[in-house]
């Protein structure tokens, strides 16, 4: 067997860790914009504040990699 193929549970880890981190970032950003009233002006920071700035936003986006690549290496 070739370390290619070996090491594929890397790249199904990813791939799969980033699918539910993306899922989860919307249904957090939806829930989090929904009391605010339509035809609102709303400002950018409001987006960014949620997501880039936000320090538990990226721990969450680090462990869900980690767990993803795990589940994945524990199956294989």
């Amino acid at each position: 067997m070739s370390s290619i193929v070996k090491n594929m549970w890397i790249l199904k880890g990813l791939l799969l860790g980033f699918g539910l981190f993306f899922v989860g970032s919307l249904v957090y950003i939806v829930n989090k914009m929904r009391p605010i009233e339509a035809h609102k002006a709303t400002s950018g920071n409001l987006l960014l504040s949620l997501t880039v700035w936000n320090l538990w936003y990226w721990i969450v986006f680090v462990a869900t990699l980690t767990l993803a690549c795990w589940l994945v290496r524990r199956k294989t």
